[in-house]
């Protein structure tokens, strides 16, 4: 079958921080269709493809080709169209390129996937898109592209099951090690190399190596796309795509972009001392891990073999440094423990240590702020080159947080989180879009500053 997928534009809160994604979802799919199944394949990166097309959109801004450039690009004699929608606030958009797809291409099949659809099913029901698949994609991509009806597929469901309470996700795949790389002949993969998904120099590659996460904080929403079950690829695997990246396109940093790359212990140290192996023969790798990793994973040995293996950036995702506040969000964290590893971290002198926090959460008082900048300046206290990046807590569709937000009266717009009709961004770094009787929207700007200044002269 000849198929077509497609990553739509991307919005981003201003012009300077339009960055490339390194599609790895689509990617993955793409190979797994071609090698799996022998399918012909047509990848179009609307962003890549249009990432000087930058023009505004709501409070932020658009970037990438248009919609009829993107539906100049499908092949004429395509037979099925897949369109991946990664982010909930792209859903007008995904929705107006279904809408130009079908005016020209009636007749194919096209389906809509990814986070949008997996989170918001209902409303993703009510684009033009004759199906829209929940969860992961390549076992029921797959199916339908070997010739097997749709509405039979697990995972899939067509417009008329908008009545539906419950929509079970598509089969997931046990043995990661059954998918084959991530696409790596798409036309435009120089382009991806040569700028990390973050801005940093040389010549960069995305990995995912993990999906799924056994915890259940409450502001996440992994679970509808990658399931509860941790599934990880096995060390050799993973390093046989780095040998793959050295040797092939003379990649020099890598980013791990898995939510728990670090999870199985003796998993992390092979990897690692492959790393170093390829190093000490001359690879010259640098290595981050930009979506962060449990602290609470690492020990010394694994420490050492971070600073060994050329760690760039190591990312902790601490979110807060109350215990009350962690409780609150469902955060199983040990703050004592956490301390001991920011310890090791520093005294063996890790180059570049970034925290992940959060600040305007729902049940953040004065008092657990306060609790919480102590903590930190606890850590500041111990030196190293450790920064912080502050998040303003966000109610995304699919997660907890959205429905105790809800119920508990800090939001009131039944629209908040259609973004078909509410078109603002909620992006983390920039917006406040919760308030409650402990904070305003200026107090948490002031949370966030107070916090980026604790670590700032460091």
């Amino acid at each position: 079958m000849k198929i077509t997928l497609i990553y739509p534009p991307c919005v981003f809160a201003y012009k300077d921080y339009v960055v490339y994604s390194h599609c790895l979802g689509l990617r993955s799919l793409s190979s797994f269709l071609k090698k799996e199944a022998e399918h012909e394949v047509t990848f179009i990166d609307a962003l890549m493809l249009g990432f000087d097309n930058i023009r505004p959109y709501a409070n932020g801004f658009i970037a990438g080709l248009s919609m009829d450039e993107i539906v100049a690009r499908v092949p004429p004699d395509t037979e099925l169209i897949g369109l991946s929608v990664p982010f909930s606030l792209l859903a007008p958009i995904a929705h107006d390129i279904v809408d130009h797809i079908k005016a020209r291409f009636p007749n194919v099949l096209a389906i809509m996937g990814g986070v949008y659809p997996s989170t918001q099913p209902q409303l993703a029901l009510t684009s033009r898109a004759d199906f829209i698949l929940v969860g992961e994609g390549e076992s029921a991509l797959r199916e339908i592209a070997d010739g097997r009806n749709s509405m039979e597929v697990q995972g899939v469901y067509a417009r008329d099951s908008q009545g539906s309470k419950s929509f079970l996700p598509a089969r997931m795949i046990d043995d990661l090690d059954t998918i084959p790389f991530p696409d790596y002949s798409i036309p435009q993969m120089e382009r991806y190399f040569t700028l990390s998904p973050r801005n940093f120099a040389g010549r960069t590659a995305s990995l995912f190596t993990s999906r799924g996460c056994p915890f259940d904080c409450e502001f996440c929403s992994i679970h509808p796309v990658y399931g509860r079950k941790w599934r990880m690829r096995s060390a050799e695997n993973v390093f046989s795509e780095i040998q793959y990246l050295v040797d092939r396109h003379a990649v020099s940093s890598l980013e791990f972009e898995d939510d728990n790359f670090t999870l199985e212990r003796n998993r992390t140290a092979k990897i690692l001392e492959g790393i170093i192996h390829l190093n000490e023969k001359g690879a010259n790798i640098g290595w981050r891990t930009p979506n962060g990793v449990r602290i609470d994973t690492l020990d010394e040995e694994i420490i050492k073999l971070i600073r060994k293996s050329n760690c760039t950036a190591i990312t902790v995702a601490m979110e807060h440094g109350d215990r009350e506040m962690l409780n609150i969000m469902n955060k199983e964290l040990s703050l004592e423990k956490a301390f001991r590893v920011m310890e090791l971290l520093i005294k063996h002198e890790i180059s570049n240590i970034i925290l992940f926090l959060i600040v305007g959460y729902p049940g953040e008082t004065q008092k657990c702020f306060q609790n919480s900048l102590k903590y930190l300046k606890k850590i500041r206290s111990l030196g190293g080159r450790t920064s912080v990046i502050v998040n303003i807590a966000q109610a995304y569709p699919g997660t907890r947080l959205l429905a105790r937000c809800r119920a508990e009266g800090y939001i009131k717009n039944d629209d908040f989180d259609n973004f078909l009709e509410r078109r603002n961004m909620t992006s983390s770094r920039h917006f406040v879009s919760l308030t409650t009787p402990d904070f305003d929207a200026q107090e948490v700007l002031r949370r966030k500053s107070v916090l980026e200044e604790c670590f700032s002269s460091r």
